[in-house]
């Protein structure tokens, strides 16, 4: 076991090392595949460092902590480096006003759409507990939504 975690903690360390070159700049646009492309990789990079979050609490419960500290390890190289590298890229974010815009819209289909549909979904497979859980998200994504409407608004007046 220890020899499987030395070897993946050396991988780590490659990668590591690789990781920080940025993407480089280009003078044209990124294609429309490219962008799609970007934002596919966004999503998973995002969902593998929550991922390995998770996977490191359950090492740590279960007394690896060399198991959890690599996926600790693993977990900050998707955010901070692959998701970083591949927003810079894709030029995510821009003006204040344009972001809370975009967390907006987001929070709004999450809180009246996605989650209202994923609710009503799990309920009619008799999945209650999920159902409940979904419903529980909606209100939470509403919650969201009004705050950057607030901060928006807030933005507005200065």
């Amino acid at each position: 076991m220890n020899r499987t975690l030395f070897a993946a903690a050396a991988s780590v360390a490659v990668l590591m090392s690789t990781s920080a070159i940025a993407a480089p700049p280009e003078g044209k646009p990124l294609s429309p595949q490219t962008r799609t492309n970007l934002e596919a990789a966004m999503h998973g990079e995002a969902y593998a460092n929550l991922k390995y979050l998770r996977y490191a609490d359950q090492a740590e419960a279960a007394g690896k902590p060399a198991l959890a500290k690599l996926f600790r390890a693993s977990a900050n190289i998707e955010a901070n480096e692959h998701f970083d590298r591949e927003a810079q890229a894709l030029q995510l974010g821009g003006a204040n006003s344009a972001n809370l815009g975009d967390a907006m819209a987001g929070e709004h289909y999450e809180n009246v759409t996605m989650y209202v549909n994923f609710a009503k979904q799990a309920e009619a497979d008799g999945d209650r507990k999920v159902a409940a859980m979904f419903r529980q998200i909606a209100i939470d994504e509403g919650t969201h939504y009004d705050a950057y409407k607030a901060a928006l608004a807030k933005l507005a007046v200065k």
